[in-house]
């Protein structure tokens, strides 16, 4: 088995430049802004309604046309699940709330290094979290 740790980040500002999910500085603390708090915390929440106890994540890396995705299961008792399916496209985007009804959520991140610390969060904020 092998465990990814990373720093957690803090919430500094109230906007991310360019437009990134993370603010991850060469050397130095990550960070997000008060937005990307809320996004993430809406998140856990939805991912908490639908799953409880202990969660596994699974990770499928891969291409839709020209963009890199990994689509994300967690997987709770009962094989209840939430799909998520994050792709970096160059910009930023949160699902709506209604759209947290279906069964597929679509996160869209700036660039590869906001993907990376986004399913290290869901591993260890949400999945620690049930």
């Amino acid at each position: 088995m092998m465990t990814l740790k990373y720093p957690v980040p803090c919430v500094c500002g109230n906007d991310s430049p360019d437009n990134t999910v993370f603010t991850l500085p060469p050397q130095g603390e990550p960070g997000m802004s008060v937005v990307t708090q809320a996004n993430l915390q809406r998140l856990s929440e939805h991912i908490r309604q639908r799953l409880n106890g202990p969660v596994t994540v699974t990770c499928h890396p891969h291409r839709v046309g020209l963009s890199s995705c990994v689509a994300v299961t967690v997987e709770g008792r009962l094989r209840r699940a939430v799909n998520i399916l994050i792709t970096v496209s160059g910009q930023g985007s949160w699902p709506a709330e209604e759209e947290y009804e279906h069964p597929r959520w679509y996160i869209t991140v700036t660039d590869a290094a906001d993907m990376v610390y986004l399913v290290l969060w869901l591993n260890n904020g949400v999945c620690q979290e049930l």
